[in-house]
């Protein structure tokens, strides 16, 4: 004999089936949440724990490159050459070191990773046009994060730095409550303490938080970014198989505080504008400083 189920039978079966499947999706989805946040804070505290390690001493104890001498010839050559423009840099109201407020300056820290300075500027302009300030927050999360992607487009990779950005405001509300943006007790803390609560927001790494270390808090570290890595590797300041982390650790033991903040910004220019320096070179005759580099190894 045939059973021959109504079509109610079958409707609530099928129902009672998808209710289950949701439930089942919602919890695999809250799992892989909880073990991606797990995951993201594992991350965090390793980046902390190396940068912590790396602090006591260089990574390459043994490369003794480059001596007080090499840097403070490079820097008085690089300064000769570059100098003004290194100044003229200061002077402009945008830049991470004539920013005297905490999240302002990860904000364009943020805005200008990866990319470069103009199309950095460009972006803020853009934001400063639409919200009337880079750093109108109220504004910007009331908008949403679609407009300030569509805003900050004209500067390159829009889609993940509004995110990043958003999710910058929202991890400060929740710890500081809605509408408080202030991190600026980050000024009166240790500089392990402070490393420690920049790198528990999403998007700053060691190298962001070292920007907003050294630029904004004042706290005399060496950054090593795109162009400063490629220097030290050209004129063997650190080991060839160094990851940009490692380099920027073994740095900050080797070169002399009075010379970290500006020759920093002297490679940078230097590696933008050299010949022989500059990502992608096909010269082959090194610039004077190269060359002067070279003849110490």
């Amino acid at each position: 004999m045939v059973v021959r189920r109504s079509s109610r039978h079958v409707t609530q079966a099928t129902q009672t089936s998808k209710a289950r499947s949701t439930v089942k999706q919602r919890k695999q989805k809250s799992e892989k949440a909880s073990g991606e946040s797990k995951d993201k804070e594992a991350t965090r505290s390793q980046k902390f724990e190396r940068w912590k390690t790396d602090s006591k001493d260089s990574p390459f104890p043994k490369h003794t490159r480059p001596t007080p001498e090499e840097c403070k010839i490079a820097h008085d050559y690089l300064d000769k050459q570059h100098g003004s423009d290194v100044d003229a840099e200061f002077n402009d109201p945008y830049t991470p070191e004539t920013i005297h407020n905490v999240l302002d300056a990860i904000v364009v820290a943020l805005l200008s990773a990866a990319t470069s300075w103009s199309n950095a500027k460009r972006a803020m302009a853009s934001m400063e046009q639409n919200y009337g300030s880079v750093f109108a927050y109220d504004e910007i999360m009331r908008r949403g994060r679609e407009e300030l992607q569509e805003t900050i487009r004209c500067g390159g990779l829009h889609i993940r730095k509004s995110k990043l950005i958003f999710e910058m405001l929202n991890q400060v509300e929740a710890r500081n409550g809605k509408g408080n943006w202030d991190l600026n007790y980050l000024f009166n803390v240790s500089d392990e303490e402070a490393m420690q609560e920049l790198l528990k927001y999403k998007g700053i790494g060691p190298k962001c938080a070292f920007v907003v270390m050294n630029w904004c808090l004042k706290r005399n570290g060496f950054t090593v970014d795109t162009h400063v890595y490629r220097l030290a590797k050209l004129w063997g300041w650190t080991p060839e198989s160094a990851s940009r982390e490692k380099t920027q650790a073994h740095l900050e033991h080797r070169i002399p505080s009075e010379l970290k903040f500006r020759l920093h910004f002297l490679m940078i220019q230097h590696g933008r504008k050299c010949e022989y320096c500059r990502g992608g070179s096909k010269s082959q005759e090194p610039c004077e400083v190269a060359r002067m580099q070279k003849e110490k190894e």
